[in-house]
């Protein structure tokens, strides 16, 4: 009755995600990025099973911090204002 209700996250120990996170976490307890990426993991399973998650912009900036660091970008940086040529812009806007 009581377990009826309780969903069940099954992990398999052999995917590369899991096996290059458990040998991050063995190398260093606190690496930020295996810790983002554990989180992103479970509350992506939770959302994928019909879940909310309570901090969905805490989620989204995992996102953007793993992205970063995928692509070598400081997450921290300051934002660059872009200048688009006059007929690009142009085109965007009659869009």
């Amino acid at each position: 009755s009581m377990m009826a209700g309780r969903k069940t996250l099954e992990i398999n120990p052999n995917h590369p995600v899991i096996v290059d996170l458990l040998s991050k976490v063995k190398v260093d307890k606190e690496d930020a990025a295996a810790k983002d990426t554990a989180q992103v993991l479970f509350q992506t399973a939770l959302i994928e099973s019909g879940f909310e998650i309570a901090d969905p912009s805490a989620l989204v900036n995992r996102v953007y911090r793993l992205m970063s660091k995928e692509l070598g970008v400081d997450p921290d940086a300051p934002m660059k204002e872009v200048e688009l040529p006059e007929g690009e812009e142009e085109a965007e806007e009659e869009e």
